[in-house]
């Protein structure tokens, strides 16, 4: 039995079969998961020494009305899409940077029956709340709701590219826009020759040292620098 099979064999079993009466007619959840299948594949990276890395961030966007029904099931859906996409990505031998997040947005152009799928990869983060103690360097996004990236690897690209170590879904961001490499204590910021520079507190540069409260401004995102401890 393949991937789709047995999602949609566990959605039969979910509320007793409800999904099937809720979803009648329009965009159903087993398209929605083939979607996201054929994503994942469109999207693969190799990454060295024979790895795959295929994105772990996942938007499916939804006109009002489809958008509507797949809110009753939010939750239980997109949790069961996201296992799709993981159990999937197991059996073709892919990995992921991060969870596998599902979300559904809303588009007010797409017509009821109709969805757009959009994916990118996303360095695992934690919420900022969760942070107070971690003994290591990160960067906090300027979002709402706030996002805290742990700066762990050696080199953290940060871009607009499917595979950026932090991707920025921000048009004025460069595909590989700047790199943070980490020595030791020592956190640098390295401009990749974006096209619209990278300021640290205001000034752009090519690189610098990183120090505690730093602010860098890529394209319209701005992030803080934060040292360990």
């Amino acid at each position: 039995m393949g991937v789709l099979q047995r999602f949609e064999r566990r959605l039969e079993g979910l509320v007793e079969g409800a999904f099937a009466r809720v979803f009648g007619g329009v965009v159903q959840p087993v398209e929605v998961a083939a979607a996201l299948q054929r994503e994942a594949a469109d999207k693969k990276q190799i990454v060295g020494q024979g790895r795959v890395l295929v994105p772990n961030s996942f938007v499916v966007e939804l006109g009002p009305t489809d958008l509507e029904r797949f809110a009753e099931w939010d939750a239980p859906l997109r949790s069961e899409l996201a296992g799709m996409v993981q159990e999937h990505a197991r059996d073709s031998g892919w990995s992921f940077v991060g969870d596998v997040e599902v979300t559904f947005e809303r588009s007010d152009e797409i017509d009821t029956g109709v969805f757009r799928v959009r994916s990118s990869v996303v360095a695992a983060d934690v919420p900022a709340h969760a942070t107070a103690g971690i003994g290591r360097p990160r960067l906090v996004l300027q979002t709402v709701p706030e996002r805290v990236v742990l700066l762990t690897r050696p080199v953290t690209v940060v871009g607009r590219g499917a595979d950026a170590d932090l991707r920025l879904e921000d048009t004025g961001v460069s595909r590989a826009h700047a790199e943070l490499r980490l020595d030791g204590s020592t956190v640098r910021v390295v401009d990749l020759q974006s096209t619209n520079g990278t300021l640290l507190n205001g000034r752009r540069v090519r690189i610098a040292t990183l120090s505690d409260g730093d602010r860098l401004d890529l394209g319209g995102t701005a992030l803080v620098f934060r040292s360990e401890g």
